[in-house]
């Protein structure tokens, strides 16, 4: 039995159908599933927690990057589970990083008739991220972004040429199994997956199976053309030979800050964490 949890104001419009186009595939195929479409925010999160308590184990996301970060929290052990996702959100980041079809259809075709593969994810001070958390301009981007009027991409783009203008940046220790370095961070990002903010290259190296996790700090730099031209090397997905990069690969970090109380996982906003992550194994994936 599939469950497959639906967000129906993730994304776009077009995405609307997107259960509908699910539901046909896994009927072609003769495979049990039920739907459900959440109506609030946490829905998603407490809808896995209901289907895991009863026994449930295979879970098909509908939606963007914050509903699979709610139903990736609801799991009562993701190492019982097989996750799967329709990609259906405005940026889709993660289901770039794990190479998914785009088409909704053809993503349904790939797990009725693949083989869930062992996917890592993080974990920070108890929430679970599948993608990519920190801290740095992009928490900055996401309170604009969370103040502003307009919807989808344009509202994250209005954000984010504001942010490059103002953003000052945080003075940041950071501290690994094998170094302790402070720095006055731009950036300072845990990497599962490879793209952040609806496609920012953040760690174009990343691996999702690898055990290990990539930590890029981007240094603040001085004048608002420099800040330009870091963040266009990010966009160009270059940004493994940027010179103000400090890269680590490892399964634990910690990140301490007396400039800001506020991280984002997998996009969505938290604040009092105590920022140490780690990278958990268990997880099957559809991918």
């Amino acid at each position: 039995m599939f469950h497959i949890i639906s967000n129906p104001v993730s994304g776009k419009k077009g995405n609307l159908r997107n259960p509908e186009l699910v539901s046909r595939v896994f009927e072609r195929h003769g495979i049990e599933h039920t739907l459900y479409q959440t109506t609030y925010k946490g829905e998603g999160k407490e809808l896995a927690e209901r289907i895991t308590r009863e026994g449930g184990r295979d879970i098909v996301v509908v939606g963007g990057d914050g509903t699979l970060h709610e139903v990736l929290n609801g799991l009562s052990d993701p190492s019982e589970c097989r996750l799967g996702l329709i990609p259906s959100g405005t940026g889709n980041d993660f289901a770039c990083a794990a190479g998914l079809p785009m088409n909704a259809e053809q993503a349904a075709e790939l797990i009725v008739t693949s083989e869930a593969k062992d996917t890592d994810y993080i974990e920070v001070d108890g929430k679970r991220c599948m993608n990519v958390c920190g801290l740095g301009m992009d928490v900055d981007v996401l309170e604009r972004c969370s103040r502003g009027k307009s919807r989808g991409k344009l509202k994250y783009l209005k954000s984010l040429l504001s942010s490059l203008f103002a953003f000052k940046g945080y003075k940041l220790r950071v501290e690994t199994d094998e170094d302790t370095i402070e720095k006055d961070a731009l950036i300072a990002a845990v990497c599962n997956g490879k793209v952040f903010g609806g496609g920012i290259k953040i760690c174009p190296v990343a691996e999702l199976d690898d055990h290990k996790f990539d930590v890029m700090i981007v240094d603040c730099l001085g004048g608002k053309l420099k800040l330009i031209k870091a963040f266009m090397v990010l966009m160009k997905g270059k940004i493994m030979n940027f010179p103000y990069l400090t890269h680590y690969r490892t399964d634990c970090v910690r990140f301490t800050t007396g400039d800001t109380d506020t991280v984002q996982l997998d996009g969505e906003l938290y604040k009092g964490l105590n920022f140490v992550a780690r990278i958990k194994q268990g997880l099957k994936f559809f991918r």
